[in-house]
């Protein structure tokens, strides 16, 4: 959906200009209005700046996260558009790349997590008043992921009264198998299985085209050893619970995982978390 924002804009955004030589919210939106055109299936309702962060290599300039509300014409259904924008006040640019890795930096920068998206049935490790709290958002079928979360997973089981662990699912379209293991996942852990999110990363399921369905559980139910249904899977409680983990991530506007958020702040890098622990032996 990030990509039908970017067909929306009706010009290049690169060398556009603004008429102000400061970063200014309100002109921004001004430009956005201007430049953000319906087209024959949607209709704009709304186009909203939710937040704005300093660019950290660049003096002066600003990403700016934008929310578009559209409504799709001949159809009941409205959806929301999360993108990000960078201007200096001058000119504006829909993405901008590192010179030295040559990749796009839109990744790096994330609205806080905010107090309003903790929820206890995301906790998955730790104590709850512990007092750094972790926030991880990851895909089963992710290599990266794969590597990443059973270290995460270990230490938060190791210092439990110094984190507490927040797992938010994000199954990424380029795999496509990953909502069934993890609505699995989270069958196994209503009827009680202890460390499934683990077992899962540590199984580490390949499959290397689309599956269906019943396929995938028999995998999963012999490397878990639990005897899930179809219909234990697709309960309206599981469905809801991942629905409502994607709203979150439609809400930052995130691309890609793993992504970790430390103490509600973005951490890019994922090192965060390990100084914490040197820092408070």
């Amino acid at each position: 959906m990030r990509l039908l924002m970017l067909r929306l804009l009706i010009i290049s955004l690169i060398g556009s200009f603004l008429n102000a030589n400061d970063v200014d919210k309100e002109k921004v939106l001004n430009f956005l209005k201007k430049s953000v055109a319906p087209t024959k299936n949607y209709k704009i309702e709304d186009i909203r700046v939710v937040g704005s962060k300093d660019l950290d290599s660049l003096k002066g300039w600003k990403v700016f996260f934008v929310k578009i509300d559209l409504k799709i014409l001949g159809k009941d259904k409205k959806i929301t558009i999360s993108d990000k924008i960078f201007t200096n006040g001058s000119v504006v640019a829909r993405d901008l790349l590192d010179i030295k890795s040559t990749r796009s930096i839109k990744s790096h920068y994330v609205l806080d997590f905010e107090p309003k998206y903790y929820k206890d049935e995301n906790i998955i490790y730790g104590n709850k008043t512990a007092p750094n709290k972790l926030v991880v958002f990851s895909d089963p079928m992710c290599p990266f992921c794969m590597s990443f979360m059973p270290d995460i997973i270990n230490l938060v089981k190791k210092y439990p009264e110094k984190f507490v662990l927040y797992y938010y699912h994000f199954p990424l379209n380029i795999h496509p198998n990953s909502p069934t293991l993890i609505k699995a996942s989270l069958a196994a852990k209503k009827l009680g299985v202890k460390d499934v999110d683990l077992k899962v990363y540590e199984e580490a399921f390949d499959f290397d085209e689309k599956k269906d369905e019943k396929e995938i559980l028999i995998s999963f139910n012999k490397a878990i050893g639990t005897n899930l249904t179809l219909q234990d899977i697709n309960h309206p409680e599981i469905i809801k619970h991942l629905e409502d983990d994607m709203k979150i991530v439609n809400e930052l506007g995130l691309m890609g995982t793993p992504r970790l958020f430390v103490n509600g702040k973005f951490d890019k890098d994922r090192k965060m978390y390990k100084k914490l622990v040197k820092e408070n032996p």
